[in-house]
């Protein structure tokens, strides 16, 4: 069965729509199709993929059928297909510069240890937030969410840290994106008030926490990690459930690592 937001990992977004006459809706389109793969998700159908990003079934076949003559795609069992070897060189390319993932990982898994608890590093894609590391410590009752894991902007503690950790002006335009996604916006208008009480916090001592919201038991904080332009990289969480983790020692102990850790990533690489 195919997973949706309320399982934990959210379904790929709508490619957005553009005015901007050197926007290729056709390559858009297709490079949408290639995020609805994921760990969770390793093969689809035509009819799935169609279900997943809201094309019709013809568009879809159309642009599978051309993916599948280059290689992207390769069929499996039944109507079933899956990335071909041609992606999956793009993505070891693009995982072998993200240094930060090397640089992080030791110090995520000392702290999901410590805490029994489970750290992210993510990134943004669409409206989603996707992870490119995941560290668990021993804790049944962690959700299921690992490496290419993709979670909601509107109500993840990843996706809050992405929209407390830019400009203003930016943030706005995000959230009105959320506003009018079909797969996020009734979930955002019901955590809208929650974000901007942790937006207050994250303002005031630097870290961003989504306590219940992402989940009913699960409380995680998150911070930013910049470039050095000073432009959001990715976000950076620890969190568990409310029994092993809570509120008071998810802002005391963990935070403050957190915060260490972020700015240790900043200092120990050139982020592009």
């Amino acid at each position: 069965m195919l997973k949706r937001a309320h399982d934990m990992v959210a379904p790929a977004g709508k490619a957005p729509a553009s005015k901007d006459r050197q926007f290729v809706t056709a390559l858009a389109r297709g490079l949408q199709i290639l995020s609805c793969f994921s760990s969770e998700t390793p093969e689809l159908s035509g009819s799935e993929l169609a279900k997943l990003t809201g094309l019709p079934q013809p568009t879809v076949w159309r642009l599978c059928h051309t993916m599948l003559q280059l290689g992207m795609l390769i069929t499996t069992s039944g109507d079933k297909m899956r990335p071909g070897l041609p992606v999956l060189r793009l993505g070891h390319s693009a995982l072998a510069r993200l240094d930060v993932v090397e640089l992080a990982r030791p110090h995520m898994q000392e702290m999901a240890n410590a805490y029994r608890a489970a750290c992210g590093l993510a990134t943004r894609q669409g409206l989603q937030m996707v992870m490119i590391e995941r560290c668990h410590g021993d804790n049944p009752l962690l959700t299921n969410l690992r490496r290419g894991s993709a979670v909601p902007i509107s109500f993840s503690g990843l996706g809050w840290c992405y929209l407390a950790g830019i400009p203003a002006q930016e943030r706005h335009s995000v959230i009105a994106e959320l506003e009018h996604d079909d797969t996020q916006a009734q979930r955002w208008k019901a955590v809208r008030k929650a974000f901007q009480t942790a937006l207050a916090e994250y303002e005031e001592r630097g870290f961003i926490v989504n306590s219940g919201v992402f989940h009913p038991d699960y409380h995680t904080v998150a911070v930013p990690v910049y470039d050095r332009h000073g432009k959001f990289h990715c976000g950076l969480n620890c969190g568990g459930p409310l029994s092993t983790l809570p509120p008071q020692k998810l802002r005391k102990e963990v935070a403050p690592r957190l915060l260490a850790l972020a700015r240790m990533l900043e200092a120990g690489m050139v982020l592009d």
